[in-house]
């Protein structure tokens, strides 16, 4: 009975301590009864061959052994829901941070590039550290029976049955965006300032730093109200006047800002006086232009932003209506 012993060591060894005697005591048992049986219905003893035959029915070390584990799984079915839609959310989330790490490369240049290079890991690298973390998480929340930690929620705070909201992917690049854009302005980051091709340098003109502090205040606002939409989304109201106050604001301070006339200084050490005239007429002219339509999105935004308002208003009174 070598084989059954075998069999049995290797079923003990993915065992706690507590439980190899009395399990592997436990299967020598049945196993030998079965052997028994047959030898029975044989009327001789049972060969090699038919020996392992049995065994191989019986089931695999592995197998049986996780037959008495507590944990029959890595995530069970009441967590999987759960592991499924964070882990929907995170690679989403990966995939805008990312999409945010081209365009600030394709905008900043060769030296914004070397600097998503040496912070950035690979997205490859990131898509797989994003499944072991969520994984692992769930994992953790189903070994220690937190999973009461899951159903904590409030109907209330679900999101609108109607009306288009920005996505989660929409949302991180945007917070991206934010950040990227908060890094630069108050230094951390520079984008390139000069045109390769042509010898030009741009300049901010001194209205951005009299402006300074409102928009760098306006910015981390913004940011906040996007971290609000992503990890709120039933507070689909308060989101949403965050958002109509950020774009009345923003549409209020570039007014300000249009007002100066002069937002960029070009500087060149190859054109003629005249000629730097004339392009730094150009590039302010086009500037004003970004500005004045930057004014138009803001307010049609803040437009969107309090019609969603109205209906949520109107969709919240109906039932009142009808019941009374």
């Amino acid at each position: 009975m070598d084989l059954i012993e075998r069999y049995l060591a290797a079923i003990a060894r993915h065992l706690p301590d507590a439980q190899k005697g009395d399990v592997a005591a436990e299967l020598r048992d049945v196993l030998l009864s079965q052997v028994e049986d047959e030898e029975a219905r044989l009327g001789r003893a049972q060969t090699g061959e038919e020996l392992e035959a049995m065994l191989l029915r019986f089931g695999h070390p592995l197998t049986v052994s996780g037959r008495y584990r507590k944990i029959q799984h890595l995530i069970g079915p009441e967590v999987f829901p759960f592991w499924w839609a964070g882990l929907k959310m995170s690679l989403v989330i990966v995939a805008g941070l990312y999409v945010v790490l081209a365009i600030l490369t394709v905008v900043g240049g060769e030296d914004a590039a070397m600097v998503g290079d040496r912070t950035a890991p690979s997205l490859t690298a990131a898509l797989i550290f994003t499944l072991g973390a969520v994984t692992l998480v769930c994992a953790l929340i189903e070994r220690f029976g937190k999973t009461t930690l899951l159903n904590r929620w409030k109907p209330a705070e679900l999101p609108p049955a109607r009306g288009r909201r920005h996505s989660p992917f929409e949302t991180t690049v945007e917070i991206g965006v934010n950040v990227v854009f908060i890094a630069w302005w108050i230094g951390l980051i520079r984008f390139r300032d000069v045109i390769p091709h042509e010898g030009l340098r741009l300049d901010l003109a001194p209205v951005w730093a009299d402006w300074f502090w409102p928009i760098l205040i306006f910015a981390v606002y913004e940011l906040g109200a996007n971290l609000l939409a992503l990890l709120r989304p039933g507070r689909a109201g308060l989101v949403e006047s965050l958002l109509a106050i950020r774009s009345l604001v923003g549409a209020a301070m570039l007014a300000g800002i249009y007002q100066t006339g002069h937002w960029l200084i070009v500087t060149s050490a190859t054109l003629s006086p005249a000629m730097q005239t004339e392009v730094q007429a150009n590039f302010n002219r086009g500037m004003g232009v970004g500005i004045a339509i930057a004014i138009v999105v803001y307010l049609i935004l803040a437009s969107i932003s309090l019609w969603r308002l109205r209906q949520d208003h109107r969709a919240a009174e109906a039932p009142m209506a009808r019941a009374t």
